[in-house]
């Protein structure tokens, strides 16, 4: 009979994939193999279920495209009069920004958050919030934490979507953030078009659940697209990425505005300078949490404002974080090279800002 179970999952469209307790793939059906491997991660959804063993059973499936033109009247049936309210929740002034003006732009009611305990300080006083855009990684409560949290409250609030933005992009933190209650993902920096369609998503799913009577299920987790920006070059060099991604800049100036962007970029800077001063205080205290803290924030918002050189070395700096066996001499010289490096890219950043605003007028 086990045999037969496995002939005809392995037959199958979906992409089917069983992994044990400890998370170890165990079987793989062709399907799941060729959409892993053949098909851009954002275009994946996956609908995963925990077995009493400890275990998962993890379906695979290609995500149905909504165009914008067939997604808008459908929001607007949702809310007639309001797009609705989001909370935004992050701990860079900047990336919220970036958010609010992208987000007003489409008519929607926009509050601010910069860290956990301030979004349940909202949520406890009754203000009606109807999506919560949570950053994952906040000081003091992060966002997983602030969504467990959230989850066990008494009344609608502990119903609301939760869409987790970050930086990380693997397979294995998707599934801890969607045991922590986390809804939908969307992955740094934000892009308008993903923004909006996630919310949207959110938004019928969650009002449709609410005329049933319902509580939502968790949508399924879209996997993070990962990238191949990893840096692994001589202790030496600097990354090869350009300092200044003038495409992602005007990416930038297309979804936020040419105001929106222009004062994101003034708000990143501003942050960024007082964010070099704690790493080299944190260096010289050899504080190596405040340190991955600060690095790891830094490489968030450096890649929303197109800095791919020290979004890569802060990259691996923050990897070295995470070994086992942190090898503190490369690791404080790799940190003392993104303070030296910031400055540059900065002056870079603040040159094509006044320059795009030069042409303007």
């Amino acid at each position: 009979m086990e045999k037969q179970i496995l002939d005809a999952l392995s037959q199958s469209n979906a992409g089917i994939a069983l992994f044990d307790a400890n998370e170890r793939l165990i079987f793989a059906n062709p399907a799941w193999n060729q959409l892993i491997t053949g098909i851009a991660e954002d275009d994946l959804v996956f609908d995963e279920t925990s077995l009493d063993n400890g275990g998962m059973l993890s379906v695979c499936l290609v995500r149905p495209h909504i165009h914008a033109s067939e997604l808008r009247p459908s929001i607007a049936d949702v809310e007639n009069h309001k797009r609705g309210t989001v909370l935004v929740a992050d701990d860079s002034a900047s990336n919220r920004m970036v958010a609010r003006r992208m987000l007003q732009a489409e008519g929607f009611t926009v509050m601010e958050a910069g860290d956990g305990q301030s979004v349940l300080d909202i949520l406890r006083r009754g203000i009606p919030v109807d999506v919560i855009l949570m950053d994952v990684e906040m000081p003091d409560m992060d966002g997983l934490h602030t969504t467990r949290r959230i989850r066990h409250m008494d009344g609608p609030s502990s119903r609301i979507p939760i869409i987790a933005f970050s930086a990380h992009r693997t397979r294995d933190w998707n599934m801890i953030a969607r045991q922590s209650g986390v809804n939908d993902f969307i992955s740094k920096p934000i892009q308008r078009a993903s923004l909006l369609r996630v919310i949207g998503e959110n938004l019928l799913r969650n009002g449709a659940a609410g005329q049933k009577g319902d509580i939502p299920a968790p949508a399924p987790v879209a996997r993070m697209k990962q990238t191949n920006r990893t840096f692994t070059s001589n202790q030496n060099e600097l990354p090869a990425s350009p300092v200044l991604d003038v495409k992602i800049l005007e990416k930038l100036y297309h979804d936020a505005g040419i105001d929106g962007a222009a004062t994101g970029i003034e708000l990143f800077i501003s942050e960024t300078e007082s964010r070099l001063v704690q790493i080299d205080d944190a260096l010289s205290r050899y504080d190596f949490h405040a340190v991955r803290d600060e690095v790891h924030a830094l490489k968030s918002t450096s890649d929303t404002f197109g800095l791919r050189q020290l979004a890569d070395l802060c990259n691996a700096a923050h990897d070295l974080f995470d070994r086992d066996d942190i090898d503190e001499h490369h690791l404080i010289k790799l940190s003392r090279k993104v303070v030296q490096l910031a400055p540059t890219a900065l002056t870079a950043l603040n040159l094509y800002r006044r320059s795009r605003s030069w042409a303007m007028t």
